[in-house]
C-alpha cells in the first residue's frame, strides 16, 4: 500500500505540476512501448512468454510512456519528465518515473536527435513469485511484491521527425546497458512551436 501511494504522488507530480508552465516552449508526448532487446541473451529466458527466440534476445512488450518537455535554451537544451507503465519481459506490470536533461544534437527544422539523462525510479512486480527465478543483479531491491531501484543516471535516446508545425513523430530507446534496450514509437505535440537551431543561428 505504501508503494501504491508513492507511485500515485509521483504520477501527479509528473503530469500536474507542468500545467502552470504551458506558456513556454513546451511539448507533451505519448509513446507506445513495443519491445526489448537483450544483446547477450537472458538466463531467465524461460520466464519470458513473449520472447522471439530461445535466448530472449528479442522480447515483445506493450505499454505507454507519457511525457512533458520544456526547452530552456533555444531548441538545444530542455528538461523532460516522463511516466511509463508497461508489461515487462515476464508479462508483469512495470514502470518508471523520470526527470532529466535533454540535448538536441541537430539544427534543422525536420529532424531532432536528443540524448537525455537524469534521476529515474524504476519498478516492476516481483519475479520472486516464479519458481526457478534467480536474481542476477544487485541493482534491484526487493519487497514482498515489488522489485525496484532509483538511479541518478537513467538515460534515453530519441529521434524526432516533424510532420507539421505542432506534431513530431518519434522512435525512442531506453538503454539499460549492457543488459537490455527497450524501444517505443510515438509522437509529441507542441503547445507552442519553437524555431530550429539553424533559424536561431541565422539571427546572429
Amino acid at each position: 500500500m505504501m508503494y501504491r501511494k508513492l507511485l500515485c504522488k509521483l504520477f501527479l507530480l509528473t503530469f500536474l505540476a507542468p500545467v502552470t508552465l504551458v506558456r513556454g516552449q513546451d511539448n507533451i508526448g505519448l509513446r507506445f512501448v513495443f519491445g526489448t532487446l537483450h544483446p547477450q541473451g537472458e538466463k531467465m529466458a524461460f520466464l519470458m512468454p513473449n520472447k522471439l527466440d530461445k535466448n530472449a534476445v528479442a522480447v515483445l512488450n506493450w505499454g505507454f510512456i507519457g511525457s512533458y518537455q520544456r526547452y530552456i535554451y533555444k531548441k538545444r537544451f530542455s528538461l523532460k519528465v516522463a511516466q511509463g507503465a508497461y508489461s515487462d519481459c515476464a508479462r508483469l506490470f512495470a514502470g518508471h518515473t523520470h526527470l532529466g536533461f535533454r540535448v538536441n544534437f541537430l539544427n534543422g527544422k525536420k529532424h531532432a536527435l536528443e540524448f537525455g539523462f537524469g534521476p529515474t525510479f524504476v519498478y516492476r512486480e516481483s519475479w520472486n513469485r516464479f519458481e526457478g527465478y534467480v536474481q542476477d543483479t544487485k541493482l534491484l531491491k526487493n519487497t514482498k511484491n515489488w522489485q525496484w531501484n532509483f538511479v541518478w543516471y537513467g538515460g534515453e535516446l530519441e529521434y524526432d521527425y516533424s510532420v507539421s508545425k505542432n506534431l513530431d513523430l518519434n522512435i525512442n530507446c531506453i538503454p539499460g546497458y549492457p543488459k537490455f534496450f527497450t524501444f517505443a514509437v510515438g509522437a509529441r505535440y507542441w503547445l507552442r512551436p519553437i524555431r530550429s537551431n539553424r533559424e536561431y543561428n541565422q539571427d546572429r
